[in-house]
């Protein structure tokens, strides 16, 4: 690998997500979740990272590393605690942290659902429900109402492919099932159904106050298939997962048109273009192998990592390092809508922080090759600025620049957090910085 630049218009940053590291919140589905024993570890989000309260501390952090946009999460049930009831303390706890972030130089990206929302949604049926949809725009509605003002940038839905998958397929996320296909298809229409109502209310609502700076989309997680060697007729199971993962949800989220398997029906845009998304938001992190299975729902929920891989080839979850993947997906998107791509999550779980350093090197070289062949690729977000709780797997995984002591909270730099704040300052990779992180094995600071 050879040093380079870094575009000038490729802005660099990090990502995170409310639940995973504010602590605190009893009202969320995910809380109650933990209680059942369903996170690793009998882990809670009442822990996380204790982000409510060191947010100061954490933007003072983001500043001094240079990073220059900020993708984050408001927690529902920190706005709408009960049905109908909002709640003044959240709504201007969230108002000030944008309001530090805006005055520290960082731009954020504020995103309305990162797989959480509030435990009396949970208890009506989750996504499955018919409410959902217009209890997600009026929520929606009140944030806009009271941030509208001053920010200009939204991420609807946060990979509604994985909420559906591992919620209804998986039985990870609250209220799962397993194999339940029908749950997943009704839970993929009404996110889909959400996120198109939610883009055209968010840019109705902000023309109407003047703004012509509004940026609205959402974030799905695109992983690079390919079908299992041995086997030719996993060409067609890749073909069927790559549809039903993530074709159906991008091509009806973008145009507004649902497929048949949805139950159909198109809802009109405000554009004259037509798509409901201003960008191309792409969460990226591994290649997968798909194998034949006569089993629908075997196919269905069976995403295989490539065979006998070495540990330098894999994060700690076990999922393969394959940075063209991230090449790869971007270009095809790009191609087929022709709209701004942002890298909304991109990162990887190393608790020693050995393979971090190369990993974000190795990534924003695909990113500045794409940039070369003509792809507008105009933000990455780099995924995550804390360790947090990873969701159903507790907190083993590390994916955090900043690494956190969950025992007294404590911040802790490491050495990817300051490679990565050297190229976000000095707006390239240096040969010295190759040579100290894209070696087979960095041993541990």
């Amino acid at each position: 690998m050879k040093p380079y630049e870094i575009p000038e218009n490729l802005l660099l940053g990090t990502a995170t997500a409310a639940t995973q590291i504010e602590g605190g919140d009893v009202n969320s589905n995910w809380y109650h979740w933990g209680e059942a024993g369903r996170i690793a570890g009998d882990g809670s989000p009442i822990v996380a990272a204790d982000h409510w309260n060191r947010y100061d501390e954490d933007i003072r952090i983001m500043a001094e590393h240079h990073h220059q946009i900020y993708r984050m999460s408001i927690e529902w049930s920190r706005i709408e605690p009960r049905e109908g009831e909002w709640s003044a303390d959240g709504i201007a706890h969230y108002r000030d942290e944008f309001e530090t972030l805006i005055r520290s130089g960082i731009e954020p990206l504020v995103t309305l659902h990162h797989f959480s929302h509030p435990q009396w949604l949970e208890e009506k049926g989750g996504w499955t429900s018919r409410e959902s949809v217009d209890l997600f725009l009026r929520f929606t509605e009140k944030v806009v109402e009271a941030y509208g003002d001053i920010i200009s940038e939204y991420c609807t839905i946060n990979e509604p492919n994985v909420f559906a998958h591992d919620t209804y397929i998986q039985n990870k996320y609250p209220g799962g099932k397993t194999d339940d296909t029908m749950s997943y298809f009704r839970a993929a229409r009404n996110m889909i159904r959400a996120h198109l109502g939610a883009y055209k209310l968010i840019h109705t609502h902000r023309a109407n106050a003047g703004h012509t700076d509004t940026k609205v989309g959402y974030a799905i997680h695109m992983a690079w298939f390919e079908a299992h060697r041995k086997n030719p007729l996993s060409r067609i199971s890749r073909a069927i997962m790559d549809y039903a993962f993530h074709g159906m949800f991008n091509k009806s989220m973008m145009t507004g048109k649902l497929p048949l398997i949805l139950g159909g029906g198109r809802v009109k845009n405000l554009h004259s273009r037509g798509y409901f998304s201003d960008y191309i938001g792409i969460n990226y992190y591994s290649r997968h192998i798909i194998k034949w299975s006569w089993n629908p729902a075997v196919l269905f929920g069976s995403v295989n990592v490539e065979e006998n891989l070495t540990g330098e080839q894999q994060n700690d979850l076990g999922w393969e390092l394959y940075p063209p993947g991230l090449y790869k997906v971007s270009r095809k998107l790009f191609y087929q809508y022709k709209l701004p791509v942002f890298i909304t999550e991109n990162g990887i779980p190393d608790a020693e922080d050995r393979k971090r350093g190369k990993y974000i090197i190795e990534h924003l070289a695909e990113l500045k090759k794409l940039i070369d062949n003509g792809i507008d690729v105009q933000r990455y977000y780099h995924w995550s600025l804390l360790d947090n709780m990873e969701w159903d797997d507790g907190y083993g995984p590390r994916f955090g620049l900043i690494g956190i002591n969950y025992e007294n909270q404590e911040r802790i730099i490491r050495r990817s957090a300051e490679l990565y704040a050297a190229i976000c300052r000095n707006r390239e990779v240096s040969q010295d910085m190759i040579e100290e992180f894209c070696k087979a094995a960095v041993s541990p600071s």
